[in-house]
């Protein structure tokens, strides 16, 4: 029983160091809060107990004081937990999104657009899981066009070298057309880090290239 109740805990406190942070400021100014508006309330009290020179006033002061207190204390101390509970809950479903927004980063970076950020119900931050899933929208509609006029490019060099017939102006022509080859497989190489969702083009075993080889 404990045991689960410690897990159903951990599950609220997914980012425990700046959940507990946040609830302890806010408990904090929670509780100046009350301190102060219960000083302003008892504070009428509090000047006909100690400075009034009618006993009888401070007598009644004191009473009222003492039936004001029990009732306070208790109520306050409710009030603590139930402001304990939501900011739990509130913390929570502000880190459970923003947890994923970090490891979809996490997946960006490694070159992975195939991750997309999806909130529990209830969580906040909504919108900017629209625009963050948006903008690796774009970014896999953008890499997926540059690889396709890349294997386009790769395509028309092969054929070009195929037809060029002169043996001098052949030999010249590759040359050049290795180079500009040679840095297309270089975009080649880097798009190929990047994974794209529903892409079909296989890695390419180390060495291949596009084509057929050529040589000076």
């Amino acid at each position: 029983m404990g045991s689960r109740r410690d897990r159903k805990l951990r599950n609220y406190l997914i980012n425990k160091d700046f959940q507990i942070r946040i609830i302890f400021t806010n408990l904090i100014y929670m509780f100046l809060v009350i301190i102060i508006t219960v000083g302003v309330i008892l504070s009428p009290l509090i000047y006909d107990m100690f400075l009034s020179q009618d006993v009888g006033v401070q007598y009644h002061a004191a009473q009222t004081f003492l039936t004001l207190v029990k009732r306070l204390v208790p109520a306050v101390m409710a009030m603590f937990i139930l402001i304990l509970l939501h900011q739990v809950l509130i913390t929570h479903r502000i880190c459970g999104p923003i947890v994923n927004f970090t490891n979809t980063f996490k997946k960006i970076a490694e070159g992975d657009l195939t991750r997309k950020v999806f909130l529990r119900q209830g969580d906040y931050l909504k919108k900017e899981c629209e625009k963050i899933n948006e903008m690796i929208d774009a970014l896999a509609r953008l890499l997926s066009r540059i690889s396709s006029d890349h294997e386009k490019l790769l395509s028309v060099l092969e054929e070009v070298m195929a037809r060029v017939d002169d043996l001098d102006t052949k030999i010249k022509v590759e040359e050049a057309l290795k180079i500009v080859k040679h840095e297309a497989q270089l975009v080649t190489q880097d798009l190929s880090l990047v994974k794209l969702e529903g892409s079909t083009r296989q890695e390419e075993a180390p060495g291949k290239t596009h084509g057929n080889s050529i040589s000076a």
